[in-house]
């Protein structure tokens, strides 16, 4: 009887995904993806249509990102190239010339976005698998989103290091403008490109 119920429910189970199939291919002007209906001959213009499509959006996606990773290396060795011609951790620590209130707020600021990040990153994202940048960005029509017990937290978490780094670009120009004045703000600008290129390395470990 076992057998019997097995095989009756390979017809159906075959009939639920041509179902999908024919769905998905129909949904091609909405999700400009090409879909191959159910019965289609392998080999065929169609099948031949959708399979170039995919190889297409593969390369795509691979180019951008070696692209993404290239442009972050790049930003890296800028970044530790500006960090050590100008000595800047030394300078900002131990020059006197450097505004101590606003460095301190500044300072204050990056602690800030450092917890921000380990809540994200390895809090969320290792220890409760959570795809934090799906339930930030996603829509409210999301149901799935609405429901989770940490999109509230994971947009004012990002909402927190918003307001930090927003502050922190005039309190550090201020905090560093005695010391090198218009370089200022170059030094600054690829320094926090390179700590923003940083997050290319960061895995992921949301499911």
């Amino acid at each position: 009887e076992g057998t019997r119920r097995r095989t009756r429910g390979v017809p159906q189970g075959r009939a639920v995904a041509q179902s999908i199939l024919d769905i998905m291919a129909d949904a091609e002007h909405i999700t400009k993806v090409p879909g191959i209906r159910a019965g289609t001959q392998e080999g065929s213009a169609e099948w031949v249509r959708v399979e170039k499509y995919h190889e297409e959006r593969y390369k795509n996606k691979r180019k951008s990102f070696v692209k993404g990773k290239v442009e972050a290396i790049f930003w890296l060795l800028a970044g530790y190239a500006t960090l050590t011609g100008t000595n800047f951790i030394e300078v900002i620590f131990t020059d006197a010339r450097i505004n101590r209130s606003f460095l301190n707020a500044a300072l204050i600021g990056v602690a800030l976005i450092l917890m921000v990040m380990l809540y994200l990153i390895f809090w969320l994202s290792l220890v409760h698998d959570v795809d934090w940048e799906r339930l930030f960005n996603a829509p409210d029509t999301d149901l799935i989103a609405q429901r989770s017990p940490h999109r509230e937290h994971v947009r004012h978490a990002i909402g927190l290091a918003s307001v930090c780094f927003a502050l922190n670009m005039f309190c550090f120009p201020i905090a560093c403008w005695p010391v090198w004045q218009f370089w200022t703000i170059p030094i600054l600008w690829v320094l926090s490109m390179s700590c923003i290129m940083m997050l290319h390395f960061v895995p992921s470990w949301s499911s």
